[in-house]
């Protein structure tokens, strides 16, 4: 070899180190870093599940993404988990430059249940990323209003000039769609639960649960609610775990256990969204026990049309035992994973396009 040749070499080895990754043969020198800004509400699994699958999603399509938490006291199991499994900055740990920091991310990303009221002290600017540098882009994967907008006319306005500067806004349920078209004009593409993006959860499976049983996890139980939990535990004689959310908080269970129960149960029946979205992922089948007038489950109610699973949910309000046949009907998840596919595509296509300044396909 020629002393030019071996020149040539080299500096095509240091162009493919230094480069971040290839994209259609040529180099992409700028790093791709996102700051997911997705958790205002501590004791929510539906926030903590939605940021991962959001982080691993943006991982598989070339980012490295962030989590921003707020400065709390205490630690709760859900930023336990995120801490262990994602990369997690603190307010209190940013350097001391913080705008400098907020600055050197590329994109910034909401959404993941996160909802969309300004809580506590929390201001429009802050809620709608009114921060960072101008050139970022801004995106919106599945936030959320809650029941309904709560923002006063002032920062409703406000919130509105915002939205225009986001680059992609995209809604999970049907509820958040209609508040963004009627009361701020903007026309949402609607996208899975950030959930149901991952095909599966990181956790610990150091105490095995042995033998068949079915997994009970209400957000707001109810005499109705057990009611349904029992006539499952009479119709095939297994035993009920309970991983309410009242009875994780007293006993300390980690979102470890609580994965490894959703995961090994035969029968889970719920009224949590997290619960119904993870049975989802892991192709269980599952009760699911809603009030159809509820506003609150407009999310889940959302993904159970698009999947053609609504038969699967028993309203609380009525005899449960009218639907007794479900406890040992399976879920026929080949036809559920089809439509999942489809949608998980579209959706992980409108995050890349959106993230990349692309137009996305009519």
């Amino acid at each position: 070899c020629r002393w030019w040749e071996i020149r040539k070499l080299y500096v095509r080895h240091t162009e493919i180190k230094t480069a971040d990754r290839i994209v259609g043969g040529r180099y992409e020198m700028e790093k791709k870093n996102v700051l997911l800004y997705t958790n205002n509400h501590r004791g929510s699994l539906e926030q903590v599940f939605s940021t991962y699958g959001l982080y691993r999603t943006l991982q598989e399509l070339g980012w490295e993404p962030v989590v921003y938490d707020e400065p709390r006291k205490g630690c709760t199991r859900g930023e336990s988990y995120l801490n262990a499994h994602c990369s997690m900055v603190s307010e209190m740990c940013v350097p001391s430059d913080r705008e400098a920091y907020l600055n050197s991310f590329n994109a910034v990303l909401t959404g993941g249940e996160r909802k969309w009221e300004c809580a506590k002290e929390e201001s429009v600017d802050k809620c709608f990323l009114n921060w960072g540098k101008t050139e970022a882009r801004r995106i919106a994967y599945a936030p959320t209003f809650g029941e309904k907008c709560s923002l006063p006319l002032g920062p409703k306005n406000a919130a509105q000039f915002l939205m225009q500067k986001f680059q992609g806004i995209a809604a999970a349920d049907n509820m958040t769609q209609r508040i963004l078209n009627l009361e701020f004009q903007m026309d949402a593409e609607m996208v899975c639960n950030p959930i149901l993006l991952s095909e599966g959860f990181a956790h610990l499976d150091a105490d095995q649960i042995e033998g068949l049983f079915i997994t009970a996890v209400f957000d707001r139980p109810n005499r109705q609610k057990q009611k349904a939990a029992e006539m499952a535990e009479e119709t095939l004689k297994y035993r009920v775990l309970d991983y309410s959310r009242e009875v994780m908080a007293r006993n300390r269970i980690t979102i470890d256990e609580y994965l490894n129960a959703i995961e090994k149960s035969s029968l889970i029946i719920t009224d949590s969204a997290a619960a119904i979205h993870l049975a989802v992922v892991y192709r269980k089948p599952f009760i699911a026990v809603l009030s159809r007038r509820s506003s609150e489950a407009s999310g889940v109610f959302s993904t159970l049309e698009s999947l053609e699973l609504l038969e699967r949910v028993i309203d609380p309000e009525e005899d449960v035992r009218e639907k007794k046949y479900l406890c040992r009907k399976p879920v026929k998840y080949g036809l559920v994973d089809y439509k999942l596919e489809k949608l998980r595509a579209k959706s992980i296509q409108w995050l890349e396009n959106s993230l990349n300044g692309q137009e996305a396909d009519k």
